[in-house]
């Protein structure tokens, strides 16, 4: 990646202030070069005359001064972008908090309002995820942001002025018994003052660190096989009981858990139930991870204004574009070899008859082309393998889990035998009969790049005839087809055994 510009972000929270450093090349391609991280805990410094006090201004600086450090030394940063949200907001004395900052260190910083705050969180999802409507939620340190959007658009946002850091200091910091169902009471009645929050049964999406840990902490219960927390999603009644299970143990106990992190292990408690109380009122079925919130979403304000777009139009095909380019994937080779899969999937479209939606099937023939032998990047021999395990093993934003494994399991597709065997550790994520729909469309796809096999083109359309038991492709080509009449015969015993039909495969020079 040609880097031709670096942004810097300064997020100064109210639990922590993060540093974010994003290289960016001419095509708009990105990649996060740097991310530091300080729990600063600024919301503890707020006194009571609502000032920042002198310790906390002290701890605010330590750390701007070590970031700092690190922006004037990294080549190429041509935008500091420093913005501070709840703690600050609350502060009275912070405009001279912010003209210190200033002279001790040359940065400026920027005043997010709570809706704002709110604002880039939808802002991030929108730009990152496959959903169309939902509730996000960005439960910080001193203040909680949620937001409504339909068909992507933002419909309503609110900010509340309590946070994870605030809420635990008031109902769990001197301890007692009830300190859960006096903060369950408080949270419902100032969800009760905002109407959409309630009944709307949406999905709705955790934004920020406490969200992210439980998350992972359900991942690890549920041993569960993928790799990546953006897009998991959590049954609400998993949530719940998770929830409660954080309730009870001590803190101890909880700084010792598996995918909690320790600065976190007492705010935890009442952010799962913010969070928990949400899902709950709204009425939705599923509590959803974005791993991408605030940063991004001031980061994606930036680019889409540079990019003159609202929104990326379709977040799918903005991961398959940087895919494209970081895999050296040839896109003429992959938009043949998907023609010529759509092909002989509208000759056997009668043989799919009650295995899944039209509409269905094609995504998934359609977007596992994108990516099919992705692995052979890092190895030819074992693309099969390479692939599989690359697709299963990282993010890919605007896609959900269960999709993101269809597209695997049909782009590595080599046989039923190695099909069986990736899918193993996924049983409970992957049915019977979605295995038997991922088969055919993986020996469609191995099919069409054998009919592709020189990358030559010579094939020039496939015409597909079906009877009962029987299915014939004619092959129309142009020039030497030697080498894909080789690969479409030897490897067409995958669509036959998938189908349970004999194939004949005629080649037809398209010049006679």
């Amino acid at each position: 990646m040609d880097i031709s510009q670096k942004h810097a972000m300064i997020d100064i929270g109210s639990n922590s202030i993060r540093l974010v450093i994003v290289g960016i090349d001419r095509d708009f391609f990105s990649k996060e070069m740097m991310n530091f991280k300080a729990v600063a805990r600024l919301s503890n410094y707020i006194d009571e005359q609502e000032r920042l006090s002198e310790q906390g201004i002290s701890v605010l600086l330590s750390v701007l001064r070590r970031f700092q450090f690190i922006i004037e030394r990294e080549s190429d940063v041509q935008f500091v972008d420093a913005f501070a949200t709840a703690a600050m907001r609350k502060a009275k004395n912070r405009e001279t908090v912010f003209q210190q900052v200033r002279e001790e260190t040359g940065l400026s910083i920027r005043l997010l309002p709570g809706l704002q705050e709110a604002f880039y969180g939808y802002l991030a999802v929108i730009n990152s995820t496959y959903v169309e409507d939902g509730i996000t939620i960005d439960i910080g340190g001193g203040s909680t942001e949620v937001t409504m959007f339909r068909n992507r658009h933002l419909i309503h946002s609110h900010s509340f002025a309590f946070g994870a850091v605030t809420l635990y200091q008031s109902f769990y910091k001197n301890g007692g018994a009830d300190a859960g169902d006096r903060l369950e009471t408080y949270i419902k009645n100032k969800f009760s003052e905002v109407d959409w929050l309630s009944g709307n049964r949406l999905p709705i999406i955790g934004i920020g660190g406490t969200a992210r840990n439980l998350a992972r902490i359900d991942q690890i219960r549920e041993h569960y096989p993928m790799v990546g927390l953006h897009q998991y999603t959590m049954p609400r009644e998993r949530l719940n009981r998770l929830t409660n299970v954080l309730a009870e143990m001590s803190i101890e106990e909880r700084e010792t858990m598996d995918g909690l992190s320790k600065d976190r292990s007492d705010i935890i408690l009442p952010a799962a139930a913010v969070i928990n109380t949400l899902v709950k009122m709204n009425e939705g079925e599923s509590f959803m991870l974005s791993s991408e919130g605030l940063r991004e979403g001031v980061f994606y304000e930036w680019v889409l204004k540079q990019r003159r777009q609202a929104r990326i139009p379709y977040v799918l095909n903005e991961s398959l574009r940087q895919l494209r380019r970081d895999f050296n994937l040839d896109s003429d080779h992959t938009a043949y070899v998907k023609k010529l899969a759509f092909q002989i999937l509208m000759g056997i479209m009668d043989f799919m008859k009650g295995t899944a939606s039209e509409k269905r099937i094609a995504w998934v023939l359609s977007h596992s082309a994108d990516l099919a032998y992705l692995g052979e990047f890092i190895n030819n021999e074992s693309s099969s393998a390479q692939t599989f395990y690359l697709l299963t093993n990282m993010n890919i934003n605007g896609i959900s889990h269960h999709d993101r494994l269809a597209v695997a399991l049909v782009a590595s597709f080599k046989n039923r035998s190695r099909l069986t065997d990736y899918a193993k550790p996924f049983q409970k994520l992957v049915t019977k009969d979605e295995l038997k729909l991922y088969e055919v469309l993986g020996a469609v796809l191995r099919l069409a790049h054998d009919f592709d096999r020189t990358k030559l083109h010579v094939v020039d359309r496939l015409s597909v005839k079906m009877t009962k038991k029987k299915l014939r492709i004619i092959a129309y080509y142009h020039g030497d087809a030697y080498f894909e009449a080789q690969a479409a015969q030897r490897h067409k015993k995958h669509l036959e055994r998938a189908l349970k039909a004999s194939l004949a495969i005629n080649f037809v020079d398209g010049a006679e």
